[in-house]
């Protein structure tokens, strides 16, 4: 392992020394300009005044990826947390929101052929029949809206085409893996043409559960999406209907402490070298999770795009009705042992309409566009615990108290009660209810003024106005049968069924707000940017610009307000929007004479009121709480290709960036500060790269070819909140070590390209690491890992007409 680690280092640092290192098309053989829609305008790549990458089919196919989880890393800043598909998180230059809650939004806005899909129900949703995917990095407060603080990931589909067209793929490989999808194109007469794509994904898993014998890490989804285009002269009408399905296991989770004997009323509330010697490593100890448990979504989309000439100018609208329902019911103590039972549940339900005008235009001085735009948003999520009364004794250790149940029960099974003993033990569940209502209004322009044929002043501007509406609802605990048995039996003790609290795990919650409790906010915003460039040939641009991001307020829905008054507490349920301000220069420079491409930017931004849902005490048990931060940073983004013969092109890129906090503070119930992060890191490592070679030559009467490329991530920065765990080093296992990826495609196709076959490997040499050691009995001494998977082999085959 350790040799292959520095294979791997050794090989990624010569192919960034070589590469220039992510251009624009990065896989292609050509060097190529793309065309792109980042500021609501048709351009080409290199005349963006703006740090972006973009990706195309081939750089997807080449790395054999499904949704945009598989192409972490190949975006360097850009990271994609997909451990749970139906809780993703995405994060670009360090900003990465942590909520899983529907009250707060995602500081990276993910847009779907112009529609935004939110955080949860189809942010990260298999490819179907993708044209391009453009990263932008910074803020995009004024052209994408809302909830783009960090930056947006623009993913642009397949329109119908005029020709009768066919393709299909067909991948098969390691772990019961079976991809496959088709795509039919028919003109229905000259003005009008069809589309229909269907993509089916499915694998077993690639650990078995020695607890329930299944096997765990698989995924099963289908999608399927139809498109109508209709022209009129030189107007066009496109109506696509979407649709996917995807029901799987719940993701894995690798217990660290196997040894039943160790005593988890041992642990002092830190993770010293006394208690981590105890830890096992997760990649040789078995899964064993008491629940399977099961995740799951079924998304149906609606969108019409319409784009026709209006008195000199362009008008284009947008019109996007989504409905998604997801669950997640995971087991979150990492093992199967009956005194740490803890089996969680997120289900969510929404449904949104977005309506968009543009109207643009341009001349010899102005290239200008204004838009209307609004969004309508409702959302409902079921949030449960499911415990033991085992549980509930070992939380009672850690909040001061002695196990109360096994006692209970051993004094029952003393004075004769048959089939109760210590260890016995009875389901505890509880539930907490919460309703989002979203309405959100803008109003935005930007123009293109060319000051001389050389050099552009952009000025943009958008005013947006956000209101939610929030509804908490925490019933008592569900636990029939515990409370028949102390119905029955409590008398013999002494007790009263009705004096066991309502709730434990949703404690605080449930005192405050036993019937259900509803508060209103509203948020404005406006997002400026200002962008120069200058061209000072026809091969080289210079950019530097200000701008600025937004992202809407929210509501901790963990917390509920006092239904008998305006606050809880004192404290006012909402918190502040989020803004990021980003200041940029950069160079985009073409190398004709050596077929290279070379794009830099160096860039630094403060980030205010940056939410994150963190577990821990704030009383006597833990709970969720956001917690808002502010943030800096600065760094330098890299990219570049050089096709150093017409068969060989190397590519690369990187970002190295310095992010910490200049304001963190964790609170006690009585408001006194018990943990400040101010001026340390905020763990996001230093330097991201990836780098590459795409081959090719003739043979066998067609073509062959050879893409292999690698990422690679330096160690995480840790501060004084996450050293313990999430830096660890034992004699055992490692954590937040430097991580290394790579992925082969090996392809041969036929002269006329119309079928082909390729064998794709992912994660070449087998490199494994720990992707979180955390999780919601962490604060009990027994944190869980995620892992990352072993290597996947599969072949594919494809046919075209």
């Amino acid at each position: 392992m350790e040799d292959d680690l520095k294979t791997t280092r050794t090989i990624l640092a010569a192919s960034l020394g070589a590469a220039f290192l992510a251009p624009p098309a990065w896989a292609d053989d050509d060097i190529q300009s793309v065309v792109v829609t980042a500021q609501s305008r048709k351009q080409l790549e290199r005349d963006v005044p703006m740090t972006m990458q973009v990706l195309t089919a081939k750089d997807i196919a080449n790395v054999g990826a499904k949704d945009l989880s598989d192409l972490n890393g190949y975006i360097p800043g850009l990271t994609v947390d997909a451990i749970e598909p139906t809780q993703p998180s995405f994060g670009i230059r360090g900003v990465q929101a942590g909520d899983f809650g529907i009250a707060t939004d995602s500081p990276v806005g993910i847009y779907v052929d112009g529609v935004y899909t939110g955080k949860t129900g189809g942010a990260l949703m298999n490819f179907v029949d993708v044209q391009r995917i453009e990263v932008v990095k910074g803020p995009q407060g004024t052209l994408f809206g809302r909830n783009s603080a960090a930056g947006a990931i623009a993913i642009t589909t397949n329109e119908p085409g005029k020709d009768v067209d066919a393709a299909g793929h067909l991948k098969i490989g390691r772990f019961g893996r079976v991809n496959a999808d088709a795509m039919l194109n028919l003109p229905i007469s000259d003005s009008m043409a069809a589309r229909l794509v269907l993509v089916r994904a499915k694998s077993d898993g690639w650990i078995r559960n020695s607890a329930t014998g299944i096997k765990s890490g698989g995924d099963e989804d289908w999608a399927a999406r139809v498109s109508l285009r209709k022209d009129f002269d030189a107007a066009k009408v496109v109506l696509s209907l979407e649709h996917e399905d995807m029901d799987q296991d719940g993701r894995p989770a690798f217990g660290v402490i196997k040894d039943p004997r160790l005593p988890l009323g041992g642990y002092r509330g830190v993770y010293d070298a006394a208690y981590t010697a105890n830890f096992v490593n997760p990649f040789d100890a078995p899964l064993a999770n008491d629940q399977q448990g099961s995740e799951g979504r079924k998304f149906d989309g609606a969108t019409l795009r319409v784009e026709a000439p209006l008195a000199g100018m362009t008008f284009n609208a947008t019109t996007a009705y989504r409905r998604f329902e997801t669950y997640n019911l995971t087991d979150n103590d990492g093992g199967a042992r009956p005194d740490l039972y803890l089996t969680t549940q997120d289900a969510k339900k929404a449904h949104s309409f977005q309506q968009e005008f543009k109207l643009s235009g341009k001349n010899d001085r102005l290239d200008w566009i204004a838009g209307l735009s609004f969004y309508h948003n409702n959302e409902h999520q079921d949030a449960g615990a499911y415990v033991t009364t085992g549980t509930l004794d070992t939380l009672s250790q850690f909040s001061g108290g002695q196990p109360n149940f096994a006692r209970l029960f051993g004094g029952l099974a003393a004075a004769g009660l048959p089939g109760i003993g210590p260890n016995s033990v009875f389901s505890w569940d509880e539930t907490h209810y919460s309703d989002v209502r979203t309405r959100s209004a803008s109003i935005y322009g930007d123009t293109i003024w060319h000051l001389t044929p050389s050099t552009n002043v952009t000025v943009g501007l958008r005013y947006t106005r956000d209101k939610k509406r929030m509804t908490w609802y925490v019933p008592g605990r569900v636990s029939p049968k515990l409370d028949d048995f102390l119905n029955m039996f409590g008398p013999l003790a002494g007790l009263n069924a009705a004096s066991f609290p309502s709730n434990v795990i949703f404690d605080t919650a449930s005192r405050l707000a036993a019937t259900p409790v509803t508060r209103d906010k509203d948020w404005t915003d406006v997002s400026p940017r200002l962008v120069l460039d200058h061209k000072l040939n026809a091969d080289t641009m210079l950019f530097t610009s200000v701008s600025r991001g937004y992202q809407a307020g929210g509501f901790n829905i963990f917390t509920p307000p006092n239904p008998a008054s305006a606050t809880s507490t004192g404290k006012d349920p909402s918190f502040a929007p989020e803004k990021m301000t980003n200041i940029e220069a950069g160079v985009k420079l073409a190398l004709p004479r050596y077929n290279a491409t070379l794009n830099a930017s160096l860039f630094g931004y403060k980030f205010k009121n940056l939410q994150d849902i963190q577990l821990y005490s704030v009383g006597t048990l833990p709970t969720y709480n956001v917690v808002s931060s502010d943030q800096k940073a600065h760094g330098l983004d890299l990219d570049g290709r050089i096709r150093v013969t017409p068969r060989v092109t190397l590519f690369g890129g990187l970002e190295y960036i310095d992010q910490s906090y200049t304001r963190y503070q964790r609170l006690d119930a009585n408001g006194n500060v018990t943990l400040d992060l101010g001026g340390q890191p905020v763990g996001t490592p230093r330097l991201t790269g990836m780098a590459g070679v795409n081959l090719n030559w003739e043979a066998a009467e067609g073509r062959a070819s050879v893409n292999f490329q690698g990422t690679h991530a330096t160690a995480t920065r840790c501060n004084s909140d996450t050293a313990d765990l999430d830096c660890l080093r034992t004699a055992k296992l490692k954590t937040g070590t430097a991580t290394s990826k790579f992925d082969l495609r090996v392809g041969w196709d036929s002269p006329s390209s119309r079928y082909g076959v390729a064998l794709i490997v992912n994660n070449v040499f087998d490199q494994r690491y720990i992707q979180t050691l955390a999780g919601q009995t962490e604060q009990y001494g027994a944190p869980y890992a995620s892992i990352t998977p072993p290597r996947a082999i599969g072949v594919e085959f494809r046919a075209s007409m």
